[in-house]
């Protein structure tokens, strides 16, 4: 083979490789959710925090937990009867220290963010579109006859196998998982065009085995459903739903209130890092 051939070959194997090494490249940024301005301020095991904020009055929280590395589990008050009419309620800085006292050697609590729908005029309270919590169905819910028919949805999620899933409501899905958490779906018109405190999740396939490995939260004091909405599209969430927002909308991050609410609520989701 002549030099002249030699060098052509090399020049054409660099090539491949350089094409190929881009190409690599370009698919691992495109695999990176974008984050929309929102940056990061706390990184733990399988537990990431993101804030923005704005405007001075307007605060911005996403919560992204993957539950193969991380885990997230319902918290309620004191529940009356199993099914249940009734739970008590607390604040959240109440839940946060019942989280915490679920600490172990291998998981720490992160996060306490407030949950589902209920009454408010009473306590102990109803709870309006179901719950079920370490197993057990606390109520399929009062308001599914009546309030925002069609527009009910269950976030439900299994802590051990590490995968979640949004769905339209049905009692098919408190027999499936152990965790399951009545909400309303992303577009249903809870005022949605004021600017109110809100709570939303969403959820994500991270390697396309059409399960759901991570889980989004998306907290906020001042937001439309829109704005909410559009936060979790940025961190990718191919489905989210609507929990209880206005007076309780609230997060706790390390013990810290970043979203402060004196409303006592029935439910909270914890999130711990590790397993």
């Amino acid at each position: 083979m002549s030099e002249k051939v030699i060098k052509l070959t090399k020049i054409s194997a660099l090539s491949i490789a350089i094409n190929l090494t881009f190409t690599s490249i370009d698919y691992q940024v495109k695999a990176i959710p974008t984050t929309c301005g929102f940056q990061a301020i706390l990184k733990a095991p399988g537990v990431k925090v993101y804030y923005k904020n704005r405007q001075s009055r307007k605060k911005e929280f996403i919560t992204v937990i993957q539950i193969t590395k991380a885990q997230i589990e319902n918290l309620t008050g004191t529940v009356f009867s199993i099914p249940a009419s009734k739970v008590s309620k607390k604040t959240l800085s109440q839940f946060w220290q019942d989280a915490v006292s679920k600490n172990t050697s291998t998981r720490k609590a992160k996060v306490v963010i407030n949950g589902t729908f209920f009454s408010t005029k009473q306590n102990p309270t109803g709870i309006a579109f179901g719950l079920k919590a370490r197993g057990n169905i606390v109520t399929y819910g009062y308001g599914i006859a009546n309030e925002y028919p069609g527009e009910i949805r269950t976030f439900s999620f299994n802590p051990q196998a590490g995968f979640a899933s949004i769905q339209p409501y049905s009692t098919e899905w408190f027999r499936r998982f152990p965790e399951v958490v009545g909400a309303l779906d992303a577009n249903a018109n809870k005022a949605a065009a004021k600017y109110l405190p809100r709570t939303f999740v969403g959820v994500r396939d991270d390697n396309g085995d059409k399960l759901n490995e991570t889980v989004i939260f998306y907290s906020s004091n001042y937001a439309r459903q829109l704005d909410a909405q559009n936060a979790l599209k940025c961190f990718n969430a191919n489905n989210s739903a609507m929990l209880d927002g206005g007076g309780s909308t609230g997060i706790i991050v390390d013990g810290k209130p970043l979203i402060d609410t004196p409303r006592k609520i029935p439910h909270a989701i914890a999130v711990f890092e590790g397993r």
